[in-house]
């Protein structure tokens, strides 16, 4: 009796659960068709304008090696023309900062640990500053036993806003590399872990192709006032512009990571219920068998 008490505890105990995570499932629907629209619409804009802010780079490396040949044939036109009129000083860090978006809170799948896995690997390789951002990312780092020193910041999981980015976008802005890791949204079943540069250094995947061919091209141009001006302008507005288009990307992500594992959640769920129900059903049958015994043997005893 008391083993039955406790397996219809235990299915009352897994429908509360079961609708909690219903309710988590309807809520993360909700988010993400909020975002959804608004950051894949911004992911094809920025897309472009990581173009541009990457032809800036592949501009100011070759001005430099123009500038090289004008000391050396000072009656270049060509060189004169791409000399700046007046040079903007950088004080930008000579070194590369790695950035891992992670989250506060947990039931995002696994998703969030496929991230930090692929940032573990990488920074391991190389001697980049580290930043840490999310509660979750900052246990499994601490957890580690060859880490670096790292900063970290801590930003909502709902409702990012500008306020909340700008003490990350100061401390990035001061590095010439920047590189994020964080989760892509590709479909709802689909979220996949990667990692970007939003400093210009690289070519995302949309403009690979379209890059090497400007490349293949060797197109020149003019600038107003000066390359380093326009390039210094882009370095700081463009960069913030990506890092904050990064931030939303990985909350999408999370969204539908967290609609698949509560989905899964609820299979879990209903098998365990249909379990314990056949549990109680085996009890009840038990029961049901002793009585049937006991009146036989009841009816026996009269009979002798």
């Amino acid at each position: 009796m008391q083993y039955k008490k406790l397996i219809q505890s235990e299915i009352e105990f897994s429908k509360t659960f079961r609708f909690i995570a219903q309710a988590y499932e309807e809520i993360a629907v909700m988010k993400m068709r909020k975002v959804r629209n608004s950051v894949l619409a911004t992911r094809d804009y920025l897309s472009h304008l990581s173009e541009i802010f990457y032809e800036l780079k592949k501009a100011k490396e070759r001005q430099k090696k123009q500038l090289t040949i004008s000391n050396k044939q000072k009656s270049d036109v060509k060189a004169k023309i791409l000399t700046p009129d007046k040079k903007v000083t950088s004080d930008k860090l000579s070194k590369t900062v790695s950035v891992l978006l992670s989250a506060n809170t947990t039931l995002y799948g696994d998703l969030i640990e496929r991230i930090f896995n692929l940032f573990l690997k990488n920074v391991t390789k190389d001697g980049s500053d580290i930043i840490i951002v999310g509660r979750v990312g900052k246990r499994l780092y601490d957890e580690q036993d060859n880490k670096k020193n790292y900063t970290y910041f801590e930003l909502p999981d709902v409702e990012v806003r500008l306020e909340n980015l700008k003490p990350v976008i100061y401390h990035l802005v001061r590095y010439q590399k920047i590189i994020v890791y964080y989760g892509k949204f590709e479909s709802v079943v689909t979220q996949k872990e990667t990692f970007s540069s939003i400093s210009g250094d690289q070519p995302s995947s949309y403009q690979a192709e379209s890059s090497s061919r400007l490349a293949d091209e060797t197109s020149h141009f003019l600038f107003e006032p000066s390359l380093e001006t326009i390039l210094a302008f882009f370095e700081d507005l463009i960069a913030s512009s990506l890092f904050r288009q990064t931030v939303h990307e990985t909350q999408l992500a999370r969204w539908a990571s967290r609609i698949m594992s509560m989905e899964k959640a609820q299979v879990n769920i209903d098998a365990q219920i249909k379990r314990l129900h056949f549990s109680e059903m085996k009890i009840q049958r038990q029961e049901q068998n002793k009585k049937q015994l006991d009146r036989l043997a009841g009816i026996s005893l009269w009979r002798s």
